[in-house]
């Protein structure tokens, strides 16, 4: 859902000095947030939500990418899954700041997110997890300059981002970005504010992810920003624990009962996430990704 961002507050103070935001006519005018009438009267384009000081979210339809902003460079994330899109993305961010886009960061290998990397300048640095690299290789993705490992800190203009893998989860390349200054996490797909994963849950190990979305709840941070729908907190994480714990839990003991995967589906329900987005449309697909996983096919 696109958000029409807030006007700036007079705060907004990047490190080393103030944010140069475009005024989104000319896209030329710097207005220093500095000065406190020009603050109030600078707004961003439609598409951009900020989540924190020098932190924000693109939104195009229903993805979203994360934006670091600092006087003397940008750090994306998710350059989007078409050409269009992407371009789209690269002219918000110069209605935004004529600092150098550094870093583009994929958060994971999957299309939908990624495919309009050509739509970045040619000397961007593109980052994804080591993990990523097979997948990046049958794809038509932009190609990646540097992979990471468990962890690793760049410095966007004097910002510290660090990229952080937690183990596998939705996927096995999966990454969460967080902003510690800012205590801001971006997390795509393996987690989500009170919307059940998509279908069979890419066929991933429940434990796995379950293990993984622990190691992002010891981190620190409070605004959880996901790839999809709304922000949220770090109790969204542990609320995304508890589903799937539930949901293998109960897929177990029916198993265990002797249950084939179409008596699970027909009778299965949790009504206490009865009210979460795509409930209706993907529970029993839920179901059917775990019940694979539990009895190893």
């Amino acid at each position: 859902m696109i958000k029409q961002a807030a006007i700036v507050l007079a705060s907004f103070i990047a490190v080393g000095g103030a944010v140069m935001a475009c005024n989104g006519n000319t896209g030329a005018g710097a207005v220093d947030s500095k000065d406190p009438e020009n603050a109030a009267a600078a707004e961003f384009p439609s598409e951009i939500e900020q989540l924190a000081e020098n932190v924000f979210l693109f939104t195009n339809s229903t993805h979203r990418s994360l934006l670091v902003v600092t006087n003397d460079a940008v750090l994306a994330t998710d350059p989007q899954g078409s050409q269009s899109n992407a371009e789209r993305f690269v002219e918000v961010i110069r209605e935004m700041t004529n600092a150098p886009i550094r870093y583009v960061v994929y958060s994971h290998h999957h299309g939908d997110h990624i495919l309009g990397g050509e739509a970045f300048p040619a000397d961007s640095e593109f980052i994804a997890h080591r993990n990523a690299e097979p997948y990046l290789e049958t794809m038509d993705a932009r190609s990646v300059d540097r992979f990471v490992g468990d962890e690793e800190i760049i410095d966007v203009g004097g910002l510290e981002v660090v990229l952080i893998y937690p183990g596998p989860s939705e996927t096995d390349s999966s990454l969460v970005i967080l902003v510690p200054e800012r205590r801001v996490a971006f997390m795509v797909d393996a987690v989500a504010v009170r919307t059940v994963p998509w279908r069979t849950m890419n066929d991933a190990n429940p434990q796995d992810w379950i293990s993984a979305l622990e190691r992002v709840e010891t981190l620190d941070f409070d605004i959880l920003a996901p790839g999809h729908g709304p922000t949220g907190s770090k109790s969204d994480v542990r609320e995304n624990i508890t589903y799937l714990e539930t949901l293998v839990g109960a897929v177990q003991e029916r198993i265990d009962q002797g249950q084939t995967l179409e008596e699970i589906q027909e009778t299965l329900e949790l009504p206490e996430y009865q009210g979460w987005v795509r409930y209706n449309e993907h529970f029993k697909e839920n179901i059917q990704g775990i019940y694979r996983e539990l009895i190893g096919a």
